[in-house]
């Protein structure tokens, strides 16, 4: 059995596709490869407009699947590609799918991923593990993060840490020497790139740099943080069926666009400052992963609001932007090796197999 599996994800943002290959033969998981794939405009519109809760045409949403199957594909192949890996020398990809709604709440529970695995076992000729998300909702969890358990494995030490995703959506993974808790905090970089690409025609802000020269809205911002969501117990988890356009007041949006950009700047910033701020005590070491380590803004907010400086992943070797892409060959990795996983519920401690496997021969 092979040592090297395919972690590939889509965030919360759908604009792109991160896929690396990792070898898990030694003490410490090694990057062999990585690849990002842009995902072309219309098909991020397509993929957003259902997650903010469109109602489309069985037919629309088979298709969409499949198109963006195929992008998942070729990023794989690409990857694969790069170092002459070669098919045969990898155990197996790890598919996060791109989810396009997330009910773990709901009287019957579930969570939708585009991508699928059929497609890219037979494309790739490589067995594929996905599911990873129903598979934790069934074992009594929230179907995400699931991050903290690589990040468990990969940064527990005796220091107290905390590494901060900052994604669509913000996650955290607190490590206090034995201790760990995962849990979505909300919006990071969801909020922003929704209104700039539906106000401004442009992806995201580049390095915070339209908030930098925005004034905060405080009205609008006070309306934002009292949402009951806020109010929830961890763990917790959300996305954009909740954290979408229709969620920003009407008021900010007839803002001029840097104010608007600024108030939701700050908003990422004071919320998840805040959740930090109960959970932490004292001295911890903050490491950042995710696209929003590259906006400028967002990370002076938060350092102001946390009292903390906050630094990338890097610092302890590991790509900021493939972490989570990791992730997801390690998922991979538990399932063919059939490793159970520890499965953090608001019942307790739980383990579990995470993942369903297909192989098309």
């Amino acid at each position: 059995m092979s040592s090297i599996y395919i972690g590939i994800m889509s965030g919360t943002s759908a604009d792109a596709i991160d896929a690396c290959a990792v070898d898990f033969s030694k003490k410490r998981p090694l990057i062999l490869a990585k690849h990002t794939t842009q995902i072309h405009n219309d098909l991020q519109r397509r993929i957003i407009d259902l997650s903010q809760g469109e109602k489309v045409s069985a037919r629309h949403f088979g298709e969409l699947n499949q198109e963006l199957s195929k992008k998942f594909s070729q990023c794989a192949e690409k990857l694969i590609s790069k170092r002459e890996l070669r098919a045969k020398k990898i155990e197996a990809i790890g598919l996060a799918g791109q989810t396009v709604w997330h009910a773990p709440k709901d009287k019957n529970p579930f969570t939708i991923q585009l991508g699928d695995p059929n497609s890219i076992a037979s494309s790739n000729g490589i067995k594929v593990v996905s599911n990873f998300r129903n598979s934790h909702i069934a074992l009594g969890g929230e179907g995400a993060p699931l991050t903290t358990y690589f990040h468990a494995e990969l940064f527990g030490a005796r220091k107290k840490r905390l590494i901060l995703n900052l994604g669509g959506i913000a996650n955290i993974t607190l490590l206090d020497r034995g201790t760990i808790l995962g849990t979505d905090i909300g919006p990071a970089n969801a909020l922003i790139d929704i209104y700039c690409q539906k106000k401004l025609g442009i992806k995201f802000d580049k390095n915070g740099k339209l908030a930098s020269m925005g004034k905060v809205d405080n009205v609008s911002l006070k309306s934002m943080l009292k949402h009951s969501f806020f109010r929830k117990r961890y763990p917790k988890t959300t996305g954009k069926e909740l954290f979408n356009y229709d969620f920003i007041p009407k008021r900010l949006l007839a803002k001029n666009p840097s104010d608007c950009v600024a108030t939701l700047n700050e908003f990422s910033a004071l919320i998840i400052s805040k959740e930090i701020n109960k959970l932490v005590g004292g001295p911890i070491e903050i490491y950042a992963c995710g696209g929003g380590i590259y906006n400028t803004t967002l990370l002076n907010n938060l350092e102001r609001f946390l009292d903390h400086k906050i630094q990338s992943t890097n610092i302890l070797g590991v790509d900021p932007d493939y972490l989570e892409a990791m992730t997801f060959a390690w998922l991979a990795r538990n399932a063919i090796r059939r490793i159970k996983t520890k499965v953090f519920t608001s019942k307790g401690l739980v383990y579990g197999y995470l993942g369903s496997i297909t192989e098309i021969r």
